[in-house]
């Protein structure tokens, strides 16, 4: 078929160099390039992937490539339909330094950190992003830290309260933490322990802090957003089309603060920000590249405090740590809905929260290992089916 294009090009009175160029846009541009083909067994009670389609659903989500030699190996004799087998199978690719890449396309999956770089900071106002090469540490971090907890199985729940991370000089450095990383080696990444409950998790990651920013300031709307659909699982709904932009210079209003408090004035934005923004709040310490202030411009001070919408309270960060742990269950719903919907390539519905379900209580008792709740989800019907 991709021969007869290129014969068709040649008869039309393309030289040889343009009819190929022709059939290789074809192959690129062919569903057989662009999906995987996961055949089903038809010969099974339950309409489940076939063997070698299994073999490459697995390899893809943990390796992001094809299935090695023993992979091939189990799908063709069958045996990595055996659960065991399956299990066995996934604890060896998640061994394996390919893993990486399942780190790396998961964390800009859930983190969006593939949006790192999108809107640079501002190059007079932070300089020692570029002159450090902060972006690439910022990243290397993050992907360090998930390795960490997958290598030893250590609780999901630490994506939000781990009191410790890893860093090289430079980022230690930016977290005002550089005595913690010396000698030759600073160049390199050291776990390192925070004393300040200010640090620890994922929120305070400078990835994460630096992607929900635009590079010149922050924005508690966005810092909120983010919390609530990357965290929480609980996205707000769109604004009316008819609520206007936020505008920063409302009436004299000195801080954030105050021009959110004049916004949700409006009866259309009051239900919406009552949730999004004291997730924000709690994050502004940090300015656009994850660095801790106290003070915006002009002195203005900030107010971390907020009340979340079940009436709780917290001062700051640490105490909006506290407040998610208390709903820990919560997060760990959305990670696993999060890994399902990144290992099987599509969005979670309705049929999938009996399987969520099931894999949470399963865990519930450990504490949500982490690589045991990979593992879970290649074992779940949902990754087993097409």
């Amino acid at each position: 078929r991709l021969m007869r294009v290129v014969r068709q090009r040649q008869q039309a009175g393309h030289n040889t160099e343009q009819a190929l160029r022709d059939g290789f846009k074809a192959a690129l541009v062919s569903p057989a390039f662009l999906y995987l083909n996961e055949p089903t067994d038809e010969q099974s009670a339950t309409t489940m992937l076939a063997p070698h389609a299994l073999a490459a659903r697995l390899s893809y989500f943990l390796w992001a490539a094809p299935p090695d030699i023993a992979l091939r190996a189990a799908a063709d004799d069958g045996s990595i339909l055996d659960p065991d087998i399956l299990r066995a199978q996934t604890r060896r690719l998640l061994a394996s330094p390919r893993a990486d890449e399942f780190v790396a396309g998961f964390l800009d999956a859930w983190l969006n950190l593939r949006a790192l770089g999108d809107m640079p900071p501002d190059r007079d106002t932070f300089k020692s992003y570029y002159a450090q090469s902060l972006e690439e540490a910022m990243q290397t971090e993050t992907r360090h830290f998930t390795r960490d907890l997958l290598d030893r199985n250590a609780s999901a729940v630490r994506f939000l309260d781990a009191d410790y991370s890893f860093a090289n000089r430079p980022l230690a450095r930016l977290y005002g933490n550089a005595d913690l990383v010396s000698g030759p080696d600073a160049h390199q990444f050291h776990r390192i322990t925070f004393t300040s409950p200010t640090r620890g998790g994922v929120l305070g990651h400078a990835s994460v802090l630096t992607v929900t920013a635009n590079g010149v300031e922050t924005s508690p709307v966005t810092r909120g957003v983010w919390v609530l659909e990357n965290i929480l699982g609980t996205p707000p709904a769109p604004p009316p089309d008819d609520v206007p932009a936020i505008d920063p210079d409302i009436r004299g209003a000195v801080s954030m603060r105050e021009i959110l408090a004049k916004h949700r004035d409006n009866p259309a934005c009051y239900d919406c920000h009552r949730k999004i923004d004291p997730l924000g709040f709690a994050l502004e310490n940090f300015d656009p590249i994850g660095a801790w202030r106290t003070h915006y411009r002009k002195d203005v001070p900030i107010d971390a405090s907020g009340e979340l919408p079940n009436g709780e309270h917290f001062a700051d960060i640490g105490g909006l740590k506290t407040a998610l742990l208390n709903r820990h269950e919560q997060f760990v719903r959305n990670l696993t809905a999060r890994l399902l919907s990144y290992a099987c390539g599509r969005r979670m519905e309705p049929l999938d929260r009996p399987v969520i379900d099931g894999i949470l209580a399963e865990l519930e008792s450990t504490q949500y290992p982490f690589r045991e709740l990979v593992e879970s989800v290649v074992l779940s019907p949902s990754f087993r089916t097409p």
